[in-house]
């Protein structure tokens, strides 16, 4: 039986260590980048069995943008992905949900940072079953 992967895709390094310890406690084989173009080139070597990107890296979109164009890649369509970030500001001006976003959002689940360990697993567990 093969051990299945996660890669997280985060520019904060504790999110990335945090979050990787809990899925190695739970068995999963968990590699990291810091940026969407070292997430690609790891995606393309080894195909993860599923994706936790964050939005908010280098631009303030960065990961919705990546998540977009990955689904629109024949060949990693059905990766299935997890955003994980912080609900957007509407103090900033942000007036739509999460939820009235999720119809354009190419990702299979939103999770707001901070993660709650038990809902991260058992979502993981979710898309890797699908």
């Amino acid at each position: 039986m093969s051990q299945e992967s996660i890669l997280i895709i985060d520019d904060d390094p504790s999110f990335l260590q945090i979050t990787g310890a809990i899925l190695e406690q739970a068995y999963y084989l968990v590699d990291t980048a810091t940026n969407t173009t070292e997430g690609l080139k790891k995606i393309e070597q080894n195909r993860p069995d599923v994706l936790i990107l964050d939005i908010n890296m280098t631009t303030i979109d960065e990961g919705l943008h990546f998540a977009g164009e990955l689904k629109a890649r024949r060949d990693l369509r059905d990766m299935p992905i997890i955003i994980a970030s912080a609900r957007p500001d509407t103090e900033k001006g942000y007036k739509r949900t999460i939820d009235q976003d999720m119809d354009w959002i190419a990702a299979d689940i939103f999770m707001e940072k901070p993660i709650d360990p038990q809902e991260l697993l058992y979502n993981v567990d979710l898309l890797i079953k699908k």
